[in-house]
């Protein structure tokens, strides 16, 4: 007897077209909104590995400085690994960690820190980080991410007096909490 070959009919273009969008990108470069309101602009990359497992890593920089004495210097790195759970690979969970270094003096956007005391030193931080990515199209989406976890800060206190900074000591911060948060285009 002969086998019988069974022929199967391609699908709908509209059908393809749905299972395109919900493919997970494999490399894809993001900007985390949050940060660039605050003056700090991100830049990051992600590297799916697999469809359950990505790695990522977000960098900031901002140097502004301006005549009224206004400085906020800052620089940031964040690297995460993620997996990607349930069926659609849109929810997950990861290890995240940041370091950085900073000096603040009469913040920009104001209020943040004391008006007459500037803050220079280093951060670290490390948690869990739990996320939901939205697709808008096979080109872009939105990350929505909160990091829980420990963050350590060492700085010293300055004050500016004719022009020179006048230390006030050094101070170390530890908090258990939210330690980062994101609205990421992807």
């Amino acid at each position: 007897s002969e086998p019988s070959t069974v022929e199967q009919q391609p699908a709908p273009v509209s059908e393809q077209r749905i299972r395109e969008t919900e493919k997970p990108y494999r490399f894809a470069v993001r900007t985390n909104l949050l940060y660039d309101a605050l003056l700090l602009p991100t830049l990051g990359v992600e590297w799916r590995i697999n469809e359950h497992v990505g790695i990522k890593l977000d960098g900031g920089l901002t140097w502004w400085g301006g005549s009224s004495g206004k400085v906020q210097k800052m620089w940031l790195v964040n690297p995460e690994v993620r997996r990607y759970l349930w069926d659609k690979k849109r929810f997950y969970a990861g290890i995240s960690g940041s370091y950085g270094e900073y000096n603040l003096y009469k913040y920009m956007l104001g209020g943040i820190v004391s008006k007459d005391t500037g803050y220079q030193g280093k951060l670290w931080n490390a948690g869990l980080t739990v996320g939901y990515q939205l697709y808008l199209s096979r080109g872009f989406s939105i990350d929505f991410n909160l990091g829980l976890g420990y963050l350590n800060a060492d700085y010293e206190k300055y004050e500016v007096i004719d022009g020179v900074r006048v230390r006030h000591g050094n101070e170390t911060k530890d908090w258990w909490g939210p330690i980062n948060a994101g609205v990421t285009l992807v």
